[in-house]
């Protein structure tokens, strides 16, 4: 019985040393499919290097499996109980390549990820079986925020291929049971918090014996302090740039605009990245950042890290831990970063259109996230409680009595 190839995944390959020490080969990671060895080009040299580019591999292993099956062919106007959704997703994949590639790594990662964990559970059932059962039994022991996201997933992608003709679904035949909403309360930090976390992101340090040597969050600090002055999103704010550059966000420091979508980018309405006028004391840092002062070295990306872009994700949650201490920096994450913004222009009297505008998002919105912390909002039912009684009332216990 001839042996069943495995699937593609990568390998690493550790970096080579001569016997005084000294590197010879860089190591890398390459993808194993079978008896065959697929390079991506993701080298390193230390253990920090191969964490950033073992992530580089996972995106080229995705984008391997992509092509490989690039050419496949579902046949046109199929019912739902003769298609697997495993090939829509197939289909999906190779249909929406370009679209994908071009999503901030960050976000292309999250995407393929999702469409994985589809696949590995959806992949060898038919579009029929999308049932409120079968559904249940995908959500057993997950947390609903993420599965709610990955089923919202699934359905889009059987919507596009039927609008594509790729299958036939007829009106409530398809049941996705995605899960409601978790509501959560709304967290922002104070202005003292974002403080504490600013300064102690910019003068961390690494240690050495014991000894404090160069800094290590200066990045995060900086992200810190973009996303409380423009209320813009994480994945934004990482992959911005100071210089042009295709496919990115683009900071133009000599007109003050900070252009959140790239140019050409497909935007969701719902995460809207509209342009903006840089504040203006944070323009003043943005171009101390890329110009460099002093020791400080001039920087080509907003997040930048070691000359390249990252993900300060792990970082930041390190740094909330070590700052706010372990209850509350369980209550926030990146994302509060955005709520504080909002939350500080409303209380210090910006109009609600005006701050929905800033942040590219609807004054409706505004209202019913933050609506507790707009001024007035409730003004006419706090005026009227605050009301003292009328010359000559009486309350109704004096009118018992009186009785």
């Amino acid at each position: 019985m001839p042996r069943e190839i495995e699937e593609p995944h990568i390998l690493e390959r550790k970096p080579r040393y001569d016997k005084a020490g000294k590197l010879t080969h860089k190591g890398t990671w390459f993808i194993k499919h079978g008896s065959k060895q697929v390079a991506t080009g993701c080298s390193f040299s230390t253990a920090e290097e191969s964490k950033v580019a073992k992530e580089e591999a996972l995106l080229k292993l995705h984008e391997y499996n992509v092509e490989r099956y690039s050419k496949v062919e579902i046949t046109d106007g199929l019912l739902a109980s003769e298609v697997k959704v495993g090939d829509l997703i197939l289909y999906y994949l190779q249909e929406q390549e370009d679209d994908i590639a071009a999503m901030p790594k960050a976000r292309r990662k999250e995407h393929l990820d999702q469409i994985e964990r589809l696949s590995a559970f959806w992949g060898d059932r038919f579009v029929s079986e999308i049932k409120r059962k079968t559904s249940k039994e995908y959500q057993k022991d997950r947390k609903p925020s993420v599965v709610r996201n990955e089923l919202i997933a699934l359905r889009a992608i059987v919507n596009f291929c039927a609008k594509e003709g790729k299958v036939k679904i007829y009106d409530r035949e398809l049941n996705y049971e995605i899960p409601e909403p978790q509501g959560s309360r709304l967290h922002y930090f104070t202005e003292k918090e974002v403080r504490k976390l600013y300064q102690a992101a910019m003068w961390k340090r690494h240690t050495f014996n014991g000894e404090p040597t160069h800094k290590v969050a200066e990045h995060i600090g900086k992200f810190i302090a973009v996303a409380v002055f423009t209320g813009t999103r994480a994945e934004r704010i990482q992959s911005a740039s100071f210089v042009k550059e295709a496919g990115r966000p683009w900071i133009d420091l000599e007109n003050g605009i900070f252009y959140r979508a790239a140019e050409k980018e497909m935007v969701p309405h719902n995460k809207r990245a509209d342009p903006i006028l840089i504040p203006d004391p944070l323009l003043r840092l943005m171009k101390r950042w890329h110009h460099g002062r002093g020791a400080m070295k001039g920087t080509r990306y907003l997040i930048e890290y070691q000359g390249r872009p990252v993900d300060c994700r792990k970082g930041f949650y390190t740094l909330k831990n070590e700052v706010l201490g372990e209850e509350r920096a369980a209550q926030v994450n990146r994302h509060t970063l955005k709520h504080t913004c909002v939350t500080l222009l409303l209380q210090h009297g910006v109009s609600v259109e005006d701050v929905a505008d800033f942040v590219s998002t609807t004054p409706a919105v505004i209202r019913k996230v933050y609506k507790h912390v707009i001024p007035g909002e409730y003004s006419a039912v706090h005026q009227t409680f605050a009301k003292k009684p009328k010359v000559g009332s009486t309350t109704r216990h004096e009118r018992n009595k009186a009785a």
